[in-house]
């Protein structure tokens, strides 16, 4: 049996709140209710281009995933032909290697320019190295099915 004495339980508490807070991330998906029966079958993805090509690749590859035809390029320059318009925010930090610190991103009526879906993701405070592809697949699967448009 094992007997704690009165300054370890605090202690062995921390402790614990510690090794589980240390890997907890957030993320929160909203989502605006679409019409019914409008249809959603391509996006143009807002690149960032040498900054996060990384990040610009792996929203595409989702996308083309959850069967949207993508396109890509410049704010500036969307194409009239999309029925999505994706936009993102990431965040890196140096800790040994860069991480993801946070990925916002947002899906807007092309033809409107009504913003239809956010996600936000963060990594806590004590971050742990996650997987762009990863974080990506699950906040553009989430934003997706909230909308009723998951392929």
């Amino acid at each position: 049996m094992l007997l704690l004495s009165r300054r370890s339980v605090p202690l062995l508490a921390l402790a614990c709140l510690i090794s589980t807070a240390r890997c907890s991330t957030s993320r929160d998906i909203m989502a605006t209710p679409i019409a019914a029966g409008q249809q959603y079958r391509s996006a143009y993805l807002v690149v960032h281009g040498d900054r996060s090509s990384d990040v610009d690749a792996s929203i595409q590859r989702e996308l083309f995933r959850r069967g949207l035809a993508v396109t890509s390029g410049l704010d500036n320059k969307q194409p009239e032909t999309a029925d999505l318009v994706v936009k993102y925010a990431d965040g890196w930090s140096w800790d040994v290697v860069m991480y993801l610190k946070t990925l916002d991103i947002q899906m807007y009526d092309a033809r409107s320019g009504t913003l239809l879906a956010t996600a936000t993701w963060k990594n806590s405070a004590m971050h742990g190295f996650h997987g762009v592809d990863k974080v990506v697949a699950e906040l553009v699967s989430g934003m997706l099915t909230k909308l009723g448009i998951n392929k």
